[in-house]
C-alpha cells in the first residue's frame, strides 16, 4: 500500500509538471500495485488523480470511469470516520471528487449524470455529519437496528483502518503475526460490510425514515420537474475551485450553467457581503442611504448567481424559486440580492431553500400521519430579548384560540417536548448557540427545569416526533450549522438544526443566517403570521413580511429582514 500511496504521488507531480504521459502510466502502475488491497483512502486518491489526468487529454469517458470508481471507494460507509487532525483537509478534497465527476458528465452532454452527481455529494455530506456521534433514536423507531445502524458503521471505520495500518507495517515487518492479523482483520471487515448491506435493507421495512437518512434514493432531475409548478423553477448550485456551476430545472426540462465564479472568489465575496450587511446599521442608513456599502457585492453575487440564469429565459413568467446552495453560499441571503435595477430578488420572486433534491422530494412524499393542530409558541428569554415576549404577544392576537404560549420560566424543554409534537405550527422565540467543532450539539436555548436542561440540541432534535408543517426557530443564526471557522467543512453547512427539525418531521422550517435584531424581528413575525395559513405556504409569508419591511422606514436595510429564509420540501405528488 505504501509503494502504491508513493508512486501516486510521483504521478500527482508528474501531472503538476504537464507532463501527462508519465502521470498517466504512474497512476496505471500504482493501481496495479495496489491490487486487490482494501486501501480506500489510497485507491479513491489515485482514481480521481488519473481522471484528472484523463480529462486533460480529452478522455472524458475513461475519466467519467475512474472518477466513479473513486466514488465507490469514497461511498464505503468506514470512510465516514476519519482521524480529526486531518479531518478538513480528507473532506475538502472528497467533495472536490463529486464537483469533477459532474463536469465531466456535463462535459459527455449528460446533464441528468452531472445533476446526479451534485445530488450524491449533498447525501454524503449527510452521513459525516452522523458520523460525529450518535443520534436520539425516537421511541417508535425500531431501535435496535438503529443502534445496530450506527454500531457497525463505526466498526466497519475501525476494521478498515486496522487493515490500513496492518497493510502498511507489512511492508515493513515480515512476521507471521502481521500476515495472520490482516487476513483475520480483513475476513471480519468483509463480514461487516454484509452484515450492513442486509441491514440497510432490513431498516427500509422498520425503520424507513433512519434508512432514508443514511443510505438516501437520489433524486433525478425528472422527479424534481414532476413537482414543479409552471411558475416555480428550482436552481442548485456546486461550487468548486475552478468553476460554479447552477443546475436549472423547470416543468419540462434542465439545464446546467457554468457561471465562472471560483469558490475562493465566491467565498470572498460572501463573507464581504456578510461583513457590511449584519453590524446593525446606523441610523443615517437604515433607510438605505445612497452611500451604502452593501449594494456593490449585492449587485456582483445578483449578476454571478441569478443573471446568466435569467439570461437563458428559463425564468420568464416564474414568481417562486427553489434554491440548493452549496458551501459558502449556505451563508448567503439570496433575498438581499440586487439586480441593476435596484430591485431586491424577494421584490420579484418568492424563494424557498432546501438541502438538496433528494430532500425536497423525500419531504414531498413523506406519508401523512394524524395533523398537526394549534399553534405553541415559547419565549424563555424575555429579559433578554424583550421583543420576544412582543413577538409571541403578536402570535397570539393574531392566531386567538390556536395559540398556546409560553413565555419565561413556563417556557421549558420538557413543556416543548410534552406539547411539540401535536402541533402544526412551532415558534421559538429564543437563542441559537452553534457548536462548530460539531454541529450535533448545536442548541435552540430553552427554560432548564428539573427534567431537561434546557438546552435543545440537534441530536435530540433527530430523535422527535413531529406532526408540524411549520417550525419557525426565531433565533440567533439557527440556519446555518457549521463551517468554514470550525473544523467542519464548509459541506456540512446547511446540516444543523433546519435538517434536524426536518428530520423529525416538520415540512418547513423558518431559521436564520444572523443574529437578528430583536425588535425588527418582532414586526417581520407579526407580519408573518398575519398574512394567512403561514403552514400552508411559509415562503410566500415570508416573501409577503420583508416586502413590508424593506417598504418602511427604519428596516429597509437587509440587515433587518434579508436573513431569515424558509427550507423545506416540496409540494405532496
Amino acid at each position: 500500500m505504501a509503494a502504491a500511496a508513493a508512486l501516486g504521488e510521483w504521478a500527482a507531480l508528474e501531472a503538476h509538471a504537464a507532463a501527462p504521459i508519465a502521470a498517466d502510466s504512474l497512476y496505471r502502475a500504482a493501481l496495479d500495485r495496489l491490487g486487490d488491497r482494501i486501501a480506500p483512502e489510497v485507491a479513491w486518491q489515485l482514481h480521481a488523480g488519473w481522471a484528472v489526468v484523463l480529462r486533460g487529454q480529452a478522455a472524458t469517458d475513461a475519466a467519467a470511469r475512474e472518477l466513479r470508481s473513486a466514488l465507490a471507494e469514497l461511498d464505503r460507509p468506514s470512510l465516514s470516520l476519519v482521524l480529526p487532525d486531518r479531518r478538513s483537509a480528507f473532506l475538502a478534497d472528497k467533495w472536490d471528487v463529486y464537483a469533477q465527476l459532474a463536469f465531466v458528465e456535463r462535459d459527455r452532454g449528460r446533464v441528468g449524470a452531472a445533476f446526479a452527481a451534485s445530488e450524491r455529494m449533498r447525501a454524503r455530506e449527510m452521513l459525516e455529519l452522523l458520523a460525529r456521534g450518535r443520534i436520539t433514536i425516537p421511541a417508535d423507531t425500531a431501535e435496535d437496528i438503529v443502534a445496530r445502524e450506527q454500531d457497525l458503521r463505526r466498526r466497519i471505520g475501525e476494521l478498515t483502518y486496522d487493515l490500513e495500518n496492518a497493510d502498511a507495517a507489512d511492508h515493513n515487518l515480515r512476521g507471521s503475526d502481521v500476515a495472520l492479523n490482516a487476513g483475520t482483520t480483513r475476513e471480519s471487515l468483509l463480514r461487516a460490510q454484509e452484515s450492513y448491506a442486509d441491514l440497510l435493507l432490513e431498516a427500509r421495512e422498520r425503520a424507513p425514515r433512519h434508512a432514508a437518512l443514511v443510505a438516501p434514493d437520489v433524486a433525478t432531475w425528472q422527479g424534481v420537474a414532476r413537482r414543479l409548478t409552471s411558475d416555480a423553477a428550482f436552481i442548485e448550485y456546486l461550487v468548486s475551485d475552478s468553476t460554479t456551476l447552477g443546475f436549472v430545472v423547470t416543468s419540462d426540462t434542465i439545464a446546467v450553467l457554468d457561471l465562472g465564479m471560483r469558490r475562493q472568489d465566491l467565498a470572498r465575496l460572501v463573507d464581504f457581503t456578510r461583513a457590511v450587511l449584519t453590524p446593525r446599521p446606523p441610523l443615517r442608513d437604515a433607510e438605505m442611504g445612497s452611500d451604502s456599502l452593501w449594494r456593490g457585492p449585492l449587485r456582483r453575487l445578483h449578476a454571478a448567481l441569478i443573471a446568466p440564469v435569467e439570461a437563458t429565459g428559463l425564468l420568464a413568467g416564474k414568481s417562486r424559486l427553489v434554491l440548493v446552495p452549496h458551501v459558502e453560499l449556505q451563508y448567503l441571503p439570496f433575498a438581499g440580492l440586487m439586480d441593476t435595477a435596484g430591485r431586491f430578488l424577494v421584490q420579484r420572486y418568492e424563494l424557498a431553500m432546501t438541502p438538496s433534491a433528494s430532500v425536497w422530494i423525500a419531504l414531498g412524499d413523506r406519508p401523512a400521519g394524524v395533523p398537526g393542530v394549534g399553534l405553541l409558541a415559547l419565549a424563555p428569554q424575555p429579559a433578554t430579548l424583550p421583543g420576544s415576549s412582543q413577538e409571541v404577544a403578536a402570535i397570539r392576537r393574531v392566531a386567538g384560540s390556536d395559540a398556546q404560549v409560553l413565555t419565561g420560566d413556563a417556557a421549558t424543554e420538557s413543556a416543548f417536548r410534552r406539547l411539540g409534537p401535536a402541533q402544526r405550527v412551532l415558534h421559538l422565540a429564543t437563542y441559537g448557540v452553534l457548536n462548530k467543532q460539531n454541529p450535533l450539539f448545536s442548541y435552540v436555548k430553552l427554560a432548564p427545569d428539573g427534567a431537561e436542561d434546557g438546552r435543545l440540541e440537534v441530536h435530540e432534535v433527530f430523535g422527535l416526533r413531529l406532526t408540524a408543517d411549520l417550525v419557525v426557530l426565531s433565533a440567533c443564526q439557527t440556519g446555518v450549522g457549521s463551517g468554514a471557522l470550525g473544523d467542519v467543512p464548509a459541506g456540512d453547512d446547511w446540516v444543523g438544526l433546519t435538517r434536524a427539525f426536518l428530520h423529525a418531521g416538520a415540512r418547513h422550517v423558518l431559521a436564520t443566517l444572523w443574529p437578528v435584531d430583536d425588535w425588527a424581528t418582532a414586526a417581520l413575525m407579526e407580519r408573518f403570521y398575519g398574512s394567512g395559513e403561514v403552514a400552508a405556504d411559509p415562503a410566500g409569508a415570508l416573501a409577503e413580511a420583508q416586502r413590508a419591511l424593506l417598504s418602511a422606514r427604519g428596516t429597509a436595510h437587509p440587515f433587518y429582514w434579508a436573513g431569515l429564509v424558509v427550507v423545506g420540501g416540496s409540494p405532496h405528488d
